[in-house]
């Protein structure tokens, strides 16, 4: 798929932090969009938002890091170079990445996504994830956990980079910390089907914490914020409590099958070295309901950008399932419970989702 001006990037994080719910000993911090936000208003998300090309693109972050000391080298780590990259993380130019600090702006996306994802992080429950000049000698291991820090004027330097978001340059300078970019392991990278009008190409990441941050929320995008473990946001999804969009369900389906945040921890920074494939869902619409299929699929297209419109089968979703060899897709069952099917490897690496149990559905 390439890149156009019909997907917009964005990016979000999901973060994990101890705490024992449910036979998982971890929550993710989940957040409820105002009726008033223009992307999924009234559903529950991770944090995150859309990347601003004049703030989290400028070159001034970059000359920001060398002079705070950042080894280039560092800044390298974050890039994975390979041919199957998705166009949302494909480098955005030509040339090689000892040419960061030459530009007018910064083409790697794995930095500008991420430098998304921190500010967006901020603007909407005030975590400003970072790191001061003590802590970035810390920078050699793997698996980093995420640095934060909550003692200054929260509150006004959210309005602040909530109205102009190159300002959380502004901020970083005032702090004297620079954004936690090594915190963040790529995790996934979804795009909304074609046939809607708003679209985006949305990459996930994942981030550790030791401890869960106090959190300052911004009222005009958000109505509340939960920590909840993934079997619990899946139970208040199918009570009706919570709504979410697939790219969250399937997410959360993967993490049912690691209960142990050690464990997925370890598991996230081994397996974001080998990338993220780009799920962009294509819908084809049964005599009975609506499937959505995903890379891999007997069914899935070779262009799914050019799918905007649903294909239509003749015939049920059960009779669309037997025709096919490699099942990759999801269906609603209706409108508190969709159903994932995966019956091969994964790619990338990856944990393959998993249904919550039937006795587990709202009755």
């Amino acid at each position: 798929m390439t890149t156009s001006a019909k997907w917009r990037a964005s990016a979000s994080i999901i973060l994990v932090s101890p705490g024992a719910t449910s036979g998982e000993d971890y929550s993710l911090l989940m957040l409820k969009r105002s009726d008033a936000t223009a992307i999924a208003p009234n559903h529950s998300v991770f944090p995150g938002g859309l990347l601003d090309t004049e703030g989290d693109e400028s070159v001034a972050w970059l000359e920001y890091l060398d002079h705070f000391g950042v080894p280039e080298e560092q800044l390298r780590r974050l890039v994975l170079v390979n041919d199957q990259r998705p166009a949302l993380l494909a480098p955005q130019g030509t040339g090689c990445y000892d040419r960061f600090f030459k530009r007018s702006k910064i083409w790697a996306r794995e930095i500008t996504l991420r430098l998304t994802a921190l500010r967006e992080c901020f603007e909407e429950v005030g975590i400003l994830l970072c790191r001061n000049r003590e802590q970035l000698t810390e920078l050699d291991g793997d698996d980093l956990p995420a640095h934060f820090q909550q003692n200054f004027d929260r509150e006004t330097w959210q309005r602040r980079v909530h109205k102009k978001p190159s300002d959380f340059l502004e901020l970083c300078r005032e702090l004297q910390v620079i954004p936690d970019l090594w915190a963040l392991h790529e995790w996934s990278a979804w795009a909304t089907p074609a046939f809607f009008n708003k679209r985006h190409e949305t990459v996930f990441f994942m981030a550790f914490l030791n401890t869960q941050p106090s959190l300052q929320v911004e009222p005009s995008e958000v109505k509340e914020c939960l920590w909840r473990s993934p079997t619990e946001l899946l139970k208040l999804f199918q009570y009706e409590e919570l709504y979410f969009l697939p790219p969250q369900i399937y997410e959360l389906s993967r993490l049912l099958s690691i209960r142990d945040y050690r464990k997925l921890q370890a598991f996230t920074v081994q397996r974001s070295k080998l990338g993220t494939t780009m799920f962009l869902p294509v819908c084809y619409h049964c005599t009975d309901n609506m499937v959505y299929v995903l890379p891999g699929d007997d069914f899935y297209i070779p262009e799914p950008h050019l799918a905007t419109e649903f294909i239509n089968f003749a015939g049920t979703v059960e009779e669309f399932k037997s025709r096919s060899k490699c099942l990759h897709r999801y269906e609603n069952v209706d409108q508190s419970a969709i159903k994932v099917y995966l019956n091969f490897q994964t790619f990338n690496g990856h944990l393959a989702p998993q249904n919550l149990p039937i006795e587990l559905h709202k009755l």
